[in-house]
């Protein structure tokens, strides 16, 4: 996994509804949490056919941080849906976010 580009797929709650973002692009508003999971998942898997590391990640409620939902598949080759409890970001994936706190606490 580690020698595949990584893509993130963001679920995101906003004033709009749940929305999915990936790579700077996002997607038309969903009506609900479950529906932005199941498009977020179905483009993750179509960019990992395409040959990236893929990754789901949802908040609970806006504001909250993003938990993995399902990731790519791993060694075993198994794609894997991560429902509960939700997992932190998985160390592959880990440099994709940078949290907020050690970016600011560089110099």
């Amino acid at each position: 996994m580690n020698s595949r580009t990584r893509l993130a797929f963001f679920i995101l709650k906003t004033h709009a509804g749940w929305i999915v973002r990936a790579d700077g692009f996002v997607y038309p508003p969903c009506a609900d949490q479950i529906d932005a999971l199941t498009k977020a998942i179905r483009e993750a898997q179509a960019a990992e056919r395409l040959g990236f590391a893929s990754v789901v990640l949802a908040q609970s409620a806006a504001g909250e941080p993003c938990h993995v939902r399902w990731c790519c598949a791993g060694n075993d080759g198994a794609a894997q849906a991560v429902m509960e409890p939700p997992y932190p970001i998985i160390p592959a994936m880990a440099d994709i976010l940078t949290p907020t706190s050690v970016s600011e606490e560089r110099p």
